[in-house]
């Protein structure tokens, strides 16, 4: 099974020693997509991504100082949001890594699907950016790749990523595709309900268990329990799995 993945907005550089990279297979798309954001300045990035001056001047600067061939980090390693601090790929084995390089995936608006030891360099790029690329947004841009490139295998894909970038997926499904989403839900005066912050962080965590524990199955999935999270079985079907944390 592939278990798909948010990234993050923060990066950072880091390494694992022994680690071996491996080149992001759509890097292609990529040098199309920046081949547009060097036209534009800092302060016409501002407003479409949605970010303040300083933020779009570094997005200026990582556009305009990509270079296809270098090494940069593992991509796990590259993201340092609340959900990869949760996952903590930095204290994974080679072993570990191995196996989260044949289950995860990680959904990114720049580098399309990557895997875990796809050397990536920092950018900031969303997929509800509102510039246009050929006239097309983000999710035209792209397309139905995420979804061919994930399910073209029958593989079952565990859904762990946010509405934003499950929806490179979602739109193209069929009724012969297991596409199973996890959500996590916290009982706040006395209704389930979905925190923001509190479901990246089980993302997270749940993405950590598969790896650390070898999951392959979506059965065994059923088994995860982490601060209060159980799974909860009159919530859950066959494409959603609903794991509830008691106040």
């Amino acid at each position: 099974m592939f278990i798909i993945l948010s990234p993050a907005k923060n990066m950072q550089s880091s390494r694992l020693e022994g680690l071996t990279l491996s080149r992001p297979r759509f890097l292609a798309q990529t040098e199309q997509l920046v081949e547009t954001l060097r036209k534009f300045s800092p302060w016409q990035l501002e407003r479409p991504m949605s970010v303040n001056p300083d933020l779009a001047l570094k997005a200026f600067d990582s556009f305009q100082s990509f270079d296809p061939d270098a090494e940069g980090t593992a991509a796990l390693l590259a993201y340092h949001g609340l959900q990869y601090r949760n996952l903590d790929p930095q204290s994974f084995s080679l072993a570990d890594f191995a196996f989260a390089n044949d289950h995860l995936r990680l959904l990114s608006a720049f580098y399309g699907v990557l895997r875990p030891t796809d050397g990536i360099l920092p950018y900031r790029l969303e997929f509800l950016c509102k510039l246009k690329f050929g006239g097309q947004n983000l999710y035209q841009f792209w397309g139905d790749l995420f979804y061919r490139d994930l399910l073209s295998s029958g593989k079952t894909v565990i859904n762990l990523a946010s509405a934003e970038y499950s929806r490179t997926v979602q739109p193209y499904l069929t009724p012969h595709d297991r596409f199973l989403t996890c959500n996590f839900l916290v009982m706040k005066r006395g209704k389930p309900r979905m925190l923001a912050t509190a479901a990246k962080m089980a993302r997270g965590r749940m993405a950590r268990y598969i790896v650390k524990e070898r999951i392959d199955d979506p059965e065994g999935l059923k088994d995860f329990c982490w601060n209060g999270y159980t799974f909860i079985p009159h919530l859950s079907d066959e494409s959603t799995y609903t794991f509830l944390q008691r106040e």
